[in-house]
């Protein structure tokens, strides 16, 4: 059940990039369309800003259900057993702390922000544009929940994601090269 939340989410998000990457992309090559041809669009410059924060804020959430964000799991791995368990999960609940407290201010501010809108597309709040800010930092919080489990079961078990990530790429280059080897052998 899990298992299927997070890949259920992850999705989600991926989609979010998405279209977020192509959005900006189309509007980019829309606005230096529109400039080379004299008539350059108003709304450009706020559009672009904000597309590219909310592809910052969901690509950072990715990366957070990925497991892909800075880290120190070295040092975790090198700790006994038990004192890595307690620093795994110390780190975990500081990094939910931080992102509820990131939720809580984050929702304070649509308050605010809803009196007031772009200037090039007056209908948009800014607490629209302001919202990327708690609705990334719960997807966030949910994401270190649900991918917890398996990063206190790696410091239990010495395991540090992104040396075992570097060796399996190592692996397969190698099977690769001897591979290739081997088809060039038989020529």
């Amino acid at each position: 059940m899990v298992a299927t939340i997070e890949k259920l989410l992850l999705w989600l998000i991926e989609t979010i990039c998405l279209v977020l990457l192509v959005t900006l992309a189309l509007a980019v090559i829309y606005s230096t369309t529109m400039r080379y041809l004299g008539a350059s669009p108003s709304w450009y410059d706020e559009i672009a800003s904000v597309l590219l924060a909310w592809l910052t804020y969901f690509g950072a959430t990715y990366a957070l259900f990925m497991r892909q964000h800075m880290s120190f799991g070295g040092l975790v791995t090198a700790l006994p057993r038990q004192a890595a368990i307690a620093l795994a999960l110390l780190s975990e609940f500081l990094v939910i702390g931080f992102f509820a407290v990131v939720a809580w201010y984050g929702n304070a501010v649509l308050a605010v922000a809803k009196w007031d809108s772009l200037l090039s597309i007056r209908w948009m709040t800014l607490d629209i544009v302001q919202s990327v800010i708690p609705v990334s930092a719960v997807l966030m919080i949910i994401g270190t929940l649900l991918t917890m489990p398996r990063a206190l079961k790696n410091a239990a078990e010495g395991i540090d994601a992104d040396h075992a990530e570097i060796e399996h790429a190592i692996a397969e280059a190698e099977r690769d090269n001897a591979d290739a080897a081997l088809k060039e052998g038989h020529k």
